[in-house]
């Protein structure tokens, strides 16, 4: 069931960012803590351990109050959703059997994950990794990344084949508040 919803979500995501309108938001009341234990670049190598393949997408989340990285890595002929914990670093893995996915084959961008969370971060000095995701939009590789840094979220894109920053956008948590909710 879990799947199911992770597979909606990141369909909205994908719908959203191909279709240029906004992004999946990881908002205050979601409760995931941006200081972890294991940082980025540690959930990577431990699930690139786990699993060999194009890593697509990840995202810090958090159930019970444990955090963990949500890592998507494709193979070729399968995808592979990989939790990590952000305390120690374990990692539990299976195989996605989604089968709303035509084809698995994995994009080959010449910038990798991490070298597009990097540039993001970089270039937004003391904001937090909540998500990046690797998509084409109009045929173009590029990486979706989501941070936070206090109330702000930060979204920005960088050019999977460049490495560049193509768009940034920032919002506030009391922006969200004001998008057509009708009290």
């Amino acid at each position: 069931m879990k799947k199911k919803n992770l597979a909606a979500s990141g369909l909205a995501v994908v719908l959203a960012a191909g279709l240029g309108l906004g992004f999946h938001h990881v908002s205050a009341d979601d409760n995931v803590p941006t200081d972890t234990k294991v940082d980025l670049n540690q959930a990577i190598d431990n699930a690139s351990k786990k699993q060999a393949g194009t890593v697509t997408s990840i995202e810090l989340d958090s159930h019970n109050g444990k955090a963990y990285y949500e890592i998507d890595v494709n193979d070729d002929n399968n995808e592979y959703d990989l939790h990590v914990n952000a305390d120690d670093g374990t990692v539990d893995s299976r195989k996605d059997n989604d089968d709303d996915d035509d084809n698995n084959q994995a994009p080959q961008p010449k910038v990798d994950i991490k070298t597009a969370a990097e540039t993001a971060l970089a270039q937004e000095k003391g904001a937090a990794l909540t998500e990046i995701n690797l998509d084409e939009d109009d045929g173009k590789l590029e990486y979706d990344v989501e941070l936070r840094n206090g109330k702000e979220e930060i979204e920005v894109t960088v050019d999977a084949e460049t490495g560049e920053v193509t768009y940034t956008e920032r919002e506030t948590d009391d922006d969200q508040d004001d998008d057509g909710d009708d009290d």
